[in-house]
């Protein structure tokens, strides 16, 4: 028989553990927002659904300042967050998304490292904190949390909720939280250009004193089209097309500032970029952006006292250069255009005839095509037509530089010309004024472009590269190719 003392010892075992077992699960479930452990060793400092939340407020202690936030029901049943702040406006806007991101910052906050139970605030700057938050609960309570100095490594800071001893380590940005007002969470705003609106558009920057003023037109399909009317007259690129779309349907909605005396501390002062739409009914909107700093630009829109950010990748093509900006060509056209062109050098010219149908390539059986009177219509083994060289040396002579104050010598007579005669019976005349013994200045219709080109794009000997000819070289390889080729073929 056992005794009575082998049988109590596994009794009272029994006993203990049930007695650590309540207490154990009570302390568990007490308090759902206290700071719990969790079994990946994370601490849920603080920790409420935004269900439970009437409102959020964050006092800088430093400044003085207020923030609020505070949650309503709409009648229909959604929430409403409205903004309370110190230098709440009710004539401004307030994104919903910007405010309900702050409130599920607010109300839940963790941390894997507690680095005091003791109730020693002051050791981490909580006796005077840098920010207090105060969340009002929908039952009407409220919990309250500090925010202490910044720790070692400058992108945590040290937090207790009050009636705890218990201090954590947080993720938190103090400057992020120091600089939070009202301006942080403005709705989003649309610069919103309808460029069929637009009259003329002008694009400076302080970086290379570019200065470009363009007329706008809108296609029937809706293709914006640029052409540049100051400092010089010509077509624009792509390149500047898309900038311009860019700005014109800009968005942002990271703003930093209210204007006031901002300017300077955001390199506005002196704008890096500056953009100008001028409407037909005469309104003009005008845009400011400062330099590229660490990847973004600050900027403001005239008239609205609000600075905004925005990165660069949203406004790519602000430094491009000026010859990629505008059209790189000094005559660009096209062989379904063009009836007639004609070049004189010196005492030699040429003249070169066309009849290219809408559709058809310049060697289809439906063209014609002859140079001084001789059919031009000869390629090489491989199907490239000596034709096509000469119109293409010619369409794409490439700009050079500009250079808009030179004053070309013109008493002499031009080195050499192009003149083109086209299908709606237009004649254009490009003159060549010799700059130095690399290149020359470009006259068009007797006005000078302000451009210059280099001598290789009209003498360039490309040999057997036959896409990079000089259009003079480019009439002599056709006018060989003419003379020596066996039943229209010809290779070099």
């Amino acid at each position: 028989m056992k005794s009575v003392k082998n049988l109590l010892v596994p009794s009272i075992i029994l006993v203990v553990l049930a007695i650590f077992s309540i207490v154990y699960f009570s302390i568990d479930s007490f308090k759902r927002n206290a700071a719990n452990e969790t079994a990946n060793t994370i601490y849920d400092v603080v920790n409420y659904k935004v269900s439970d939340v009437a409102s959020v407020s964050l006092s800088n202690n430093e400044k003085g300042f207020n923030l609020k936030v505070v949650k309503t029901a709409k009648n229909d049943g959604s929430m409403l967050l409205e903004y309370k702040g110190d230098d709440a406006d009710p004539k401004e806007k307030y994104s919903q998304n910007k405010l309900l991101r702050f409130l599920e910052d607010m109300i839940y906050i963790s941390s894997a490292d507690k680095v005091s139970e003791s109730g020693n605030y002051a050791d981490f700057g909580l006796d005077k904190p840098f920010f207090t938050v105060n969340i009002e609960l929908s039952s009407g309570q409220n919990v309250t949390y500090y925010l202490g100095n910044i720790s070692d490594d400058s992108d945590s800071c040290f937090i207790y909720v009050n009636g705890s001893n218990d201090v954590f380590k947080i993720y938190c940005s103090k400057d992020v939280l120091y600089e939070k007002s009202s301006v942080k969470f403005l709705e989003e705003f649309s610069i919103g250009i309808d460029l069929k609106e637009v009259k003329t558009v002008h694009f400076d920057r302080k970086t290379d004193g570019l200065s470009l003023d363009a007329n706008v037109s809108v296609t029937d399909t809706g293709i914006s089209v640029f052409d540049v009317y100051e400092p010089y007259v010509h077509g624009t690129s792509g390149y500047f097309g898309n900038l311009i779309d860019a700005v014109a349907g800009l968005t942002v909605d990271d703003f930093v500032a209210f204007l006031n005396n901002n300017l300077k501390e955001y390199s506005l002062d002196d704008p890096a970029y500056h953009f100008a739409f001028t409407k037909y009914n005469g309104n003009k909107v005008e845009l400011f952006l400062s330099k590229n700093i660490n990847g973004y630009h600050f900027g403001y829109v005239k008239g609205i006292n609000k600075i905004f950010v925005v990165h660069e990748y949203r406004l790519e093509g602000l430094n491009l250069q000026e010859l990629i900006l505008i059209d790189p060509y000094i005559c660009y056209c096209y062989v379904k255009d063009i009836k007639t062109i004609t070049g004189t050098y010196g005492d030699q010219s040429f003249k070169f005839e066309l009849d290219v149908p809408v559709n058809s390539s310049i060697m289809d059986s439906n063209s014609t095509v002859t140079l001084d009177g001789r059919n031009a219509k000869v390629s090489d083994t491989f199907g490239r037509s000596y034709c096509s060289i000469l119109f293409e040396s010619i369409a794409c002579i490439k700009i050079g530089g500009v250079d808009v104050n030179a004053k070309p010598a013109v008493s002499g007579g031009p080195a050499l010309t192009l003149t083109f005669y086209d299908k709606n019976y237009a004649t254009t005349v490009y003159e060549f004024y010799t700059r130095d013994q690399d290149s020359y200045y470009v006259v068009k219709n007797g006005e000078y472009m302000g451009f210059f080109v280099y001598a290789s794009e009209i003498f360039n000997d490309g040999g057997s590269d036959t896409y990079n000819y000089g259009f003079w070289k480019a009439y002599e390889l056709l006018t060989h190719a003419i003379s020596e080729n066996m039943n229209g073929i010809y290779d070099l």
